[in-house]
């Protein structure tokens, strides 16, 4: 599917055959547009595998994903157009003959699958979603009296979760090409950034010159047999 257009089954051409022919034209639209993507995509992905700057690389990056997403908008109109034909030729096919029961139309001869999410992960670590697409678009003054951050945030566990949760919903909002990178702002980006930037933050006792060993607060463990087990929770 890569490497050609989806064929079709030949459209009839006789009189009174407009249903066969309308689902022609719209697969052979179809096929156009999914050529058009799929350039789209290799000339993005040339772009995104050049020396760039992190912020021309994080440019790159998000064009070679609404590219991707377009790509797959295509593939999914050619298998609809293509099961439209083949119901068109099998309504074609019983004109004049026993009509089609119910329970034979409901079982979608010609209907196309629902297109599976097989979208690869744009970034294979948390890690390089933060070098090549967070910390290049997030841009904030770290000093003294602002934000503050870690050089080796990787050392501070909360900051670890907190990035890899970033990550997760990056990429699973990046393939909605409407509101998903809003929300990613919006819910995920935005809040998580001010806490791990917050002076009273993860990296409190931080600067950019300096790491300090995290210290988990201090906890008492509470008397034997204070929580009750999972499987001694009574239920009603």
């Amino acid at each position: 599917m890569d490497d050609q257009m989806i064929p079709g089954p030949p459209a009839k051409t006789k009189d009174g055959d407009s249903s066969t022919n309308s689902a022609q034209v719209r697969l052979d639209t179809a096929n156009r547009a999914l050529a058009e993507a799929k350039d789209a995509v290799s000339r993005a992905r040339e772009k995104a595998g050049e020396e760039l700057s992190d912020w021309l690389r994080a440019a790159a990056t998000d064009s070679l994903d609404q590219a991707t997403r377009k790509r797959d908008r295509a593939i999914a109109e050619v298998e609809e157009a293509t099961a439209a034909i083949n119901a068109a030729l099998v309504k074609d096919s019983t004109v004049g003959s026993s009509p089609i029961t119910d329970l034979e139309a409901s079982s979608g001869a010609g209907e196309a699958e629902p297109a599976q999410d097989d979208a690869q992960p744009m970034f294979q670590t948390s890690e390089q979603f933060l070098l090549h697409q967070l910390l290049p678009l997030y841009i904030r003054i770290i000093d003294s009296r602002n934000n503050t951050w870690c050089r080796q945030w990787f050392r501070h566990p909360e900051a670890l979760s907190r990035v890899d949760a970033l990550w997760r919903a990056w990429e699973h909002l990046r393939l909605d090409g409407k509101t998903g990178m809003s929300v990613w702002w919006k819910d995920h980006a935005d809040p998580q950034m001010a806490v791990l930037l917050s002076r009273k933050g993860p990296f409190y006792e931080c600067d950019l010159n300096r790491h300090k060993e995290p210290d988990p607060m201090p906890c008492d463990l509470a008397p034997e047999g204070w929580f009750p087990k999972e499987e001694e929770i009574p239920f009603p």
